[in-house]
């Protein structure tokens, strides 16, 4: 029986009684802390997508549930600021989540401005309710065969990867299967939910980017989204649907908004009198391409190497910075047939039945159905019947 006149075994009690739990959280947090660290050792230099979305997915609640105590400035402020300060500067963090419930917002409004409601119904947003995380995207590897340009497997890398991770990976892949030919690149963006969009970008640009992905994410509850990974040809469509999306969302939401970002005009630059000749490098990609495929054609593999790299000294040498040209390269933006330097005729494709179509929801109510080129031919076809 316990002396309540000599407390000290009570205290001694409760001290142990504290050290216990104590230690059990400090065990639970070593124990996280190794796992974690074996996870990082496990990975490499692979992208971890689940920790990244519950790091992220808690963020955004803590956001959330600080808004009614915070102060945050004006859309336009928080836009302009964000924009001008130093990448990964604390400023740019202190601003980052006005800025990206901005673009959401902004976003949100020009979509559901076109009826594209999604495939359920919600009150007052678009279905799925555009979600994007501004942080530094993971670098992707990129395999094609040598001896054709094939886009045969890609792999989340980290963000933080330098030039000499990437040439060691690079040289890694190709040294296991020397009939492989890799790339390590950069992303603009990835379809995770919420969507990982680039903070080193322009805002243009970073407004087509979350634009682009959000309609990846509108596409995933239609066929043509379903099929993204069941070939090369539904890669592609769904690329490039999401690039003619992305990029007449954004533009339309600079045309609403204008460019936080962008100073008025002072004076009008006088032009130069002898401007600088410089070299259509769309022009030089689209023509190595046809050159490139005809030499891969006829077994000349090496020859098709040596010729992509002379053309990246001649691009390099003019300013245009490409780090390695190879079949990988091809293979990865040979994905986005509306790009300039495309040669895939599935980008006027498209193109032509954005125009046709009239409205960006018209347009979508018709690619987001196909699963393959021969689905998108025959949709250009009936409305080229149809006048």
């Amino acid at each position: 029986m316990t002396d309540p006149a000599n407390p000290a075994p009570v205290e001694a009690s409760r001290t142990r009684g504290i050290a216990f739990v104590l230690a059990v959280a400090l065990s639970t947090v070593l124990l996280v802390l190794g796992a974690s660290l074996l996870g990082d050792r496990l990975l490499g230099d692979r992208f971890d997508v689940v920790r990244w979305e519950r790091d992220t997915v808690a963020g955004k609640w803590l956001h959330l549930l600080g808004a009614r105590w915070r102060d945050d400035p004006s859309p336009d402020d928080a836009i302009a600021r964000y924009f001008a300060a130093p990448l990964d500067s604390a400023d740019r963090l202190h601003l980052e989540g006005a800025v990206e419930a901005a673009l959401n917002g902004r976003i949100d409004a020009v979509a559901r401005a076109h009826g594209l409601a999604g495939r359920v119904a919600l009150p007052g947003t678009v279905f799925p309710p555009v979600n994007l995380e501004l942080t530094q995207p993971p670098r992707v590897l990129v395999i094609s065969p040598r001896s054709v340009i094939e886009r045969t497997s890609t792999e989340l890398l980290r963000p933080d990867l330098t030039a000499t991770d990437a040439a060691r990976i690079e040289r890694d892949t190709e040294s296991r299967n020397s009939e492989q030919s890799a790339l390590v690149v950069g992303s603009g963006g990835v379809a995770t939910y919420p969507a990982i969009v680039a903070n080193g970008s322009t805002y243009a640009d970073t407004l087509a980017t979350a634009a682009h992905e959000w309609t990846h994410h509108y596409l995933e509850f239609y066929p043509l989204g379903l099929a993204y990974f069941s070939s090369r040809d539904a890669t592609a469509i769904n690329e490039t649907v999401a690039d003619i999306v992305g990029d007449e969302l954004g533009t339309e939401i600079l045309a609403r908004w204008g460019d936080p970002t962008r100073p008025a005009p002072t004076r009008t630059p006088t032009p130069s009198a002898t401007p600088r000749a410089r070299v259509d490098a769309n022009a030089v990609l689209r023509d190595l391409r046809h050159e490139v495929d005809a030499l891969l054609a006829a077994g000349k593999i090496e020859d098709a190497e040596a010729r992509m790299e002379a053309a990246r000294v001649q691009l390099n040498e003019a300013g245009y910075r490409i780090r390695r040209l190879n079949q990988a390269y091809f293979a990865w933006y040979g994905s986005y047939a509306a790009r300039p330097d495309a040669v895939d005729p599935l980008g006027a494709q498209l193109r032509e039945i954005r125009q046709r179509a009239g409205s960006l929801t018209a347009f979508l109510e018709v690619v987001r159905v196909a699963s393959s080129r021969a689905d998108i031919v025959a949709a250009l076809e009936w409305l080229r019947a149809r006048g």
